[in-house]
């Protein structure tokens, strides 16, 4: 136990170094900034934050009244992120909502550095390069633009430990794999619904491998079975959650859903720096402007050191042959339903374009380029096989150089050359993979939101125009949301937006009444719903507000336009 405690240190230190690194200047914001830009971030900390409050009032954490007020909403589709959540709350009680979000960040970079090892150790049972897998995966262009705001989906940390179990449960019958197995299939669905979907595909594929290349042993050896206890404990720990989604699913429709023909990762974006990486903000802006989605989504860039040494892999080593073959798999699946190449979208169908069609669950994520994270996954793997391999040559070459020499001073000359040569690999790597400046926000919270705060009356409030940051806010003065920021809300959450007289006009632009009915169903719907402010950013609104419903302005200061509603 003290030699895996100690193993387990020493990569936590390292891979902590490495992420102050290379998420430069965050050691010096950490207090003060978010690990975010001004978008989908402040939906996580609001998540967060709902998480800690639903939890120690005891209520339900997946419905919410304070959002979409009156009524409340599900939470079912949120990118609730609920293993972020949780492991939030007890920092949530001693610091700052910045440094409890910039906490988890990088706990994500730590840790994914870390699973990352761990897979690859265990595939290759050589150090060095399994930790340079680590640093290919947990600094890979995906993480650092998808830590513009998607906390979920920088929470990739679990992914390669589902793969490490799963190939532990196919070698060997043990029950505690089983359990783990199952256990970090459901901390992926705790973090993305994406990576749920995601590690059932790898499991398909890592079944349809092993069935073609040894046959009736993937029966035999009892593998099977010990896969369906897997499912078998998942459905059990995931069901509550999982069978009221597919209830409501069936029974409501949603709005929110993303059009894969724009998400699709573009070919290009495989080979290009996007607007994430420093060289690619640099030089490469007239080739990724052209491309479709944003950089939090077309950052999919593979690295050329990277790509040389999974093609050498895959050349010299069999043994890597399952990775190959998945990245492949999970590289034509993040092209999406059509061929796009240099922002143009071609007449030319992908396999992404049948699984759109015939699963659900798979179309309503609607995102394929995030399947590039699958891709990273593999060729991290694919990087350690070929550097192991290169290990060897290198040290095949010193030893016979240095065969008159004692075996002490070989062992210790192999062993500097082993490591000179592992680092220098893990710099050039980092070099390609780099995105300093680390994009930080720092957001000032006007004074009434925090005089709200010690109100302790209950009320709605009508906070616009309804933006991520506005869910921050919320955090702030705790009141009751007129709308926000949802993922994927309801058409049924949606109509009090809709169909609400003076709201509509408000939260949907819909046209106004005239004054005088105007202010008599204001007086009605705010007295009726115990609306008691509302909120406009840069006087939005402000000639309805003040020449046709008259309401009084209690506070211009800070950016904002507060108006009484009683």
């Amino acid at each position: 136990f003290m030699k895996k405690l100690k193993l387990f240190s020493i990569l936590f230190f390292g891979y902590t170094i490495l992420t102050i690194i290379m998420t430069y200047p965050v050691v010096f914001r950490f207090s003060s900034h978010f690990m975010c830009d001004g978008g989908d971030g402040f939906q996580n900390v609001w998540n967060m934050w709902w998480m800690k409050k639903s939890l120690m009032a005891g209520t339900h954490p997946y419905y919410t009244n304070l959002l979409h007020y009156p009524d409340g909403i599900t939470l079912l589709f949120q990118t609730l992120n609920p293993f972020n959540g949780l492991i939030s709350i007890p920092f949530q009680f001693f610091f700052k909502m910045e440094e409890v979000y910039n906490l988890v960040v990088l706990f994500s970079f730590v840790m994914s550095g870390i699973s990352m090892y761990y897979l690859a150790d265990y595939l290759l049972d050589r150090k060095l390069p399994a930790f340079v897998a680590g640093i290919v995966f947990t600094f890979c262009p995906f993480h650092f633009a998808h830590g513009l705001g998607h906390l979920q989906l920088i929470a990739m940390e679990w992914i390669p430990l589902y793969g490490l179990y799963l190939l532990k449960t196919y070698r060997e019958d043990s029950k505690l794999n089983i359990i783990l197995t199952a256990l970090f299939l459901v901390l992926n669905s705790l973090c993305s619904w994406y990576y749920m979907i995601y590690c059932f595909v790898f499991t398909a594929i890592f079944v349809i491998f092993y069935t073609a290349k040894c046959g009736k042993v993937i029966i035999d050896n009892g593998f099977l079975k010990r896969l369906g206890m897997v499912i078998l404990i998942f459905y059990v720990v995931m069901s509550p959650i999982l069978m009221p989604m597919l209830y409501i699913k069936m029974t409501q429709n949603f709005t929110g859903e993303h059009n894969p023909e724009i998400w699709s990762a573009d070919l290009e974006s495989f080979f290009v720096p996007s607007g994430i990486s420093t060289w690619g903000r640099r030089w490469f802006g007239g080739i990724w402007k052209d491309w479709t989605g944003n950089t939090a989504e077309n950052s999919n860039y593979l690295g050329y050191i990277v790509l040389i040494l999974s093609v050498y892999a895959v050349i010299k080593d069999r043994r890597c042959h399952l990775w190959a073959v998945a990245g492949f798999i999970f590289f034509v699946m993040a092209l999406g339903p059509y061929l796009h190449v240099g922002g143009k979208q071609f007449s030319v169908p992908l396999p992404y374009l049948l699984f759109h069609r015939y699963m659900p669950f798979i179309s309503f994520t609607g995102v394929p380029e995030r399947f590039d994270i699958m891709l990273k996954l593999c060729m991290s793997v694919l990087v350690g096989y070929g550097i192991t391999n290169l290990n060897e040559i290198i040290l095949s070459a010193c030893r016979n150089q240095m065969r008159s020499r004692s075996i002490k001073t070989i062992r210790r000359s192999t062993a500097t050359v082993k490591i000179v040569f592992n680092g220098i690999l893990a710099v050039l790597i980092g070099l390609e993979y780099l995105a300093v400046p680390y994009v930080t926000t720092k957001i000032e919270v006007p004074s009434f939101y925090r005089q709200m705060a010690t109100d302790p009356e209950n009320y709605g409030v009508i906070d616009i125009p309804s933006r991520p940051v506005t869910l921050y806010m919320a955090t702030i003065h705790q009141k009751s949301l007129v709308g926000g920021y949802v993922s994927r809300p309801s058409l049924k959450a949606l109509s009090f937006l809709d169909q609400t007289p003076i709201i509509s006009t408000l939260m949907r632009g819909k046209p106004a009444p005239s004054s005088k009915p105007a202010r008599t169903l204001a007086t009605s719907v705010f007295a009726d719903f115990n609306i008691r402010y509302i909120i406009t950013h840069n006087d939005q609104h402000l000639q309805f507000l003040e020449d046709i419903l008259q309401l009084p302005v209690v506070r211009r200061a800070d950016g904002i336009t507060v108006y009484d509603c009683h």
